[in-house]
């Protein structure tokens, strides 16, 4: 899996004016250091095209434990939790006025439970529950 693939869903869900949960792994935009040795493991620091980072652990050349995303403004963007590489347990993504845009949990890289999506202003606006396989139901 590609380890800048910290945005599968907001990325897709921020692009249109409606939250849309998908499954789809999406690549946030991110600035490459080509002049830097190859990525290693320990803390790292992603910068984005938007002028945001990442931030997060690697692990044999994958990510590990919680990895959080800022805007350019430096406000919290997503909080994601991964596990040798794939999304395991909860994920919030915010609002870039820091209120919350949804959350839900992931297991073995599927969006998994139910997961809450809300407006600007922290009004609840949809629901959408997902199966073990990670297939919306309702």
């Amino acid at each position: 899996m590609n380890r800048i693939t910290l945005f599968s869903l907001s990325t897709a869900l921020l692009s249109c004016g409606a939250p849309q949960p998908t499954n789809e792994q999406t690549t946030a935009p991110v600035v490459a250091d080509t002049s830097a040795k190859a990525v290693t493991d320990g803390h790292q620091v992603i910068h984005t095209q938007d002028g945001g980072r990442m931030e997060g652990f690697l692990r044999d050349g994958k990510r590990d434990g919680p990895w959080v995303a800022y805007y350019a403004s430096g406000g919290v963007r997503s909080r994601t939790t991964y596990t040798e590489g794939v999304e395991e347990g909860p994920m919030e993504v915010f609002h870039e006025n820091g209120m919350t845009y949804y959350f839900g949990q992931y297991h073995q890289g599927l969006t998994i439970g139910e997961w809450i999506f809300f407006d600007p202003q922290g009004k609840e606006v949809k629901r959408v529950v997902y199966d073990s396989t990670g297939v919306a139901v309702k």
